[in-house]
């Protein structure tokens, strides 16, 4: 009998429970959009921003977003990426301020309660999207982590256009973007591991326990079928000893599976393929083309208007088994067919061999030398830094994040910088990034210009304090940028958003994300002035230039 009562309390209380955990919004809760007659200026005392416009929230309460795309109709489309324990998210935000899903649609369970979700389901982190005739295209993963492009109708309907992409490992899916003159979906899959040798930073990332054959896969010029290899091993403790007989050191050798160092030539990606590299395809699928490899990291992609194409690419960082200090982010033009050098060249294309990539004496007793690791000549690649004037756009602070990148239109209140970039920098991962040395201070977390004549990189949308709003002792009330993911422009007046990730932690080489933290900006022509009285602003009519600077203090 009693037994019985537990059996019929357990029916009731079980629907009860799981009623309460799921929730329309998801368990981080969902934005709140602020209706456009009620967005009021953000204060030049907090944020530093262009004379001639006005800095605004549009949305906030987010939890980690990553990029948005406007749509032709000024719909701005949003996505959540889904990094750290949260489901990833994709919806839209009429120009009157409503709002609607894309995806997921219906009830959405909480990360405890994921099994219960029916139908397609989206993976995390999601790298970009792309917005195009009532479509949005996504770059994330699937369940077994290979990337994935998926083309998303505003009902929620979706089809793959791209799968089994490989992005198992550290960086995953890049951004995505549609070049004009042809309509092809461009997008980047990230290198497999910091410096193309896997290592404990990639076992404190998670990854190698999950897929232990997992390596960067390489790509090579027409009539090349091997990758040649100079021999180097690097040798580090092996987790797994002690288990099954494995031993104390593990040996791995670049562009192999960890602990893993017999093939002295790598075979070419099969499928079309490889790890570090950008891809093109036709819209409705097929027709994958490698429009550019040896690129690490490909976080932003976008077309100026002549529709030549463009990309962000972060540099090698001082972790791993092959630490590089003092590697830098860059703005590089893309050039169908060119190896960008990764991992023995620079992200601004130097050999990654010079004195300033070196680690410090103290990391040499436990680490080698950076030297090249490939055979370049026996592998018929070209050194890229034959063609370094023409490809680098521009040079940004190592460990800056450099993210999302857009031009500016020749419409619009920012229209007298017409062509010139704009490039979000998120910040830095220190201190995974940096094998727990410190900075000399906060990295990025910022909005920055290149000048599309002489290259010149100047601040554009920056918090006055230099550091954070999490850094910051600020009230609720004040806002200011925590770390920039994307930059998108809306091509009927010019405006430009903002997506602002939020708080993100790195901790033993994990992600830890604030729900709630992330924000939509949006920099709008400057409101005429009033007779009320106003806070007294701090003129943004001139921009700073970005100095370029070891990211690491004096050892």
């Amino acid at each position: 009998m009693f037994h019985g009562r537990v059996s019929m309390l357990r029916l009731i209380v079980l629907p009860a429970v799981l009623a309460g955990l799921v929730v329309a919004g998801g368990c981080a809760g969902g934005p709140t959009v602020i209706p456009p007659d009620q967005r009021t200026m953000i204060d030049r005392q907090l944020v530093e921003y262009p004379a001639g416009v006005d800095l605004q929230v549009v949305a906030e309460d987010l939890t980690g977003p990553v990029d948005c795309a406007v749509d032709k109709d000024g719909t701005l489309i949003v996505a959540e990426s889904g990094r750290g324990k949260y489901e990833p998210r994709i919806y839209a935000i009429r120009k009157d301020g409503t709002m609607f899903n894309i995806y997921p649609t219906g009830r959405r369970f909480p990360q405890p309660l994921r099994w219960l979700q029916g139908g397609f389901r989206l993976y995390g982190p999601i790298g970009g999207i792309a917005v195009d005739d009532g479509k949005v295209y996504v770059s994330h993963r699937d369940k077994d982590d290979f990337g994935v492009i998926t083309a998303f109708t505003y009902d929620g309907k979706h089809t793959t256009i791209v799968g089994k992409l490989p992005a198992q490992g550290d960086y995953g899916m890049g951004d995505i973007a549609i070049h004009p003159p042809t309509g092809r979906l461009w997008f980047g899959v990230g290198a497999a591991t910091n410096s193309g040798v896997v290592g404990l930073d990639n076992w404190a990332a998670g990854w190698v326990k999950n897929h232990p054959n997992f390596s960067d896969r390489p790509w090579l010029p027409p009539g090349q079928s091997l990758l040649k290899l100079l021999g180097y091993r690097f040798d580090t403790p092996n987790p797994l000893a002690g288990l099954f007989g494995g031993k104390d050191v593990a040996g791995t050798a670049p562009f192999q599976p960890f602990n893993s160092r017999y093939r002295g030539r790598i075979p070419r990606a099969e499928n079309n393929r490889p790890t570090a590299a950008v891809f093109s395809c036709d819209p409705a699928g097929g027709g994958l083309m490698v429009e550019a490899y040896g690129v690490r990291y490909a976080r932003g992609i976008a077309f100026d208007e002549y529709g030549s194409a463009f990309m962000t690419n972060n540099g090698m960082e001082l972790r791993g088994t092959r630490p590089v200090k003092d590697d830098p982010d860059a703005v590089l033009s893309i050039v169908r067919g060119t190896w960008y050098g990764w991992p023995d060249y620079s992200a601004d294309l130097r050999p990654i061999s010079s004195e300033q990539f070196q680690p410090s004496e103290e990391m040499l007793v436990t680490y080698q030398e950076v030297n090249e690791v490939i055979d370049h000549r026996g592998s018929g690649l070209d050194e890229p830094s034959r063609y370094r004037e023409s490809l680098v756009q521009a040079v940004l602070p190592p460990l800056s994040g450099a993210a999302g990148i857009a031009f500016v239109p020749n419409v619009g209140p920012l229209s007298v910088f017409s062509g010139h970039a704009i490039v979000a920098l998120s910040g830095d991962r220190a201190p995974f990034a940096t094998s727990g040395r410190k900075l000399r201070g906060p990295t990025g977390y910022r909005i920055v210009r290149v000048n599309s004549i002489d290259k010149e990189v100047s601040d554009f949308v920056r918090n006055t304090a230099g550091i954070p709003r999490s850094r910051q002792k600020l009230t609720y009330h004040h806002v200011s940028l925590e770390r920039p993911m994307s930059v998108k422009f809306d091509l009927s007046d010019g405006s430009m958003y903002i997506v602002d990730f939020g708080v993100l932690e790195m901790r033993k080489g994990k992600e830890f994300v604030k729900a709630r933290t992330g924000r939509i900006f949006k920099l709008v022509p400057q409101a005429p002035p009033t007779t009320q009285p106003t806070t007294t602003a701090i003129t943004g009519s001139k921009s700073l230039t970005y100095q370029q600077s070891s990211s690491l203090e004096a050892e």
